[in-house]
């Protein structure tokens, strides 16, 4: 009898054990979505709303530019009911940043179509030139995709993110010899899903 009594503990431990180590899993996959949709809308430790100027954002955080390139485009040109006219702009800091943001014309939008990182300033997680493959792991979990190129030491982490908006947001972490070496954000916008 108090075999069975003990088997039926043992049991029930693993249970208990099996139970909590699930719920935690579940917490930590979702803190990981929070904490890449967080990085990929504002990378920066600030916030932005539907107000904020990011052209006007980008030259008072960084200051004078090297360069800037302007032009036009109409997005969703393939069905003309729903095409924007957006006017962009990249503005790049040689060997630093480069940002590149849409605003339309004729409707109300703005957001950065891409931005590069070859320097890691005021990122929100504290990431930097210190941040290693682990500590993405550990903010962003498993990576949608990886390219490993043993050549030149680089890995290449994918990471999308996609909500109930017209956004889908792409972020890919590139690692040379195990240390950040890059980072793209990259914006696609719908607008059916407007």
């Amino acid at each position: 009898m108090n075999y069975v009594k003990n088997v039926v503990k043992i049991l029930l431990l693993i249970q208990c054990l099996l139970l909590c180590t699930c719920d935690k899993e579940v917490v930590t996959t979702e803190q990981h979505r929070l904490n890449l949709a967080d990085f990929v809308t504002c990378p920066f430790n600030e916030k932005f709303d539907n107000k904020t100027n990011l052209e006007k954002y980008v030259l008072k955080k960084f200051g004078e530019p090297d360069s800037v390139r302007k032009g036009r485009k109409n997005l969703g040109e393939h069905r003309k009911e729903w095409a924007i006219v957006t006017d962009w702009i990249e503005v790049a800091y040689q060997r630093k940043y480069t940002f590149r943001i849409y605003r339309g014309v004729n409707k109300r939008l703005e957001f950065f179509d891409m931005i590069f990182f070859l320097e890691f300033t005021d990122l929100k997680y504290e990431i930097n030139n210190e941040t290693t493959i682990k500590d993405i792991k550990r903010l962003f979990g498993k990576p949608r995709d990886v390219t490993d190129i043993e050549d030149v030491y680089d890995i290449n982490y994918y990471y999308s993110y996609s909500h109930d908006s017209p956004y889908l947001y792409h972020l890919e972490i590139i690692f040379r010899k195990g240390k950040l070496s890059s980072m793209y954000v990259y914006t696609i916008f719908d607008p059916y899903r407007l």
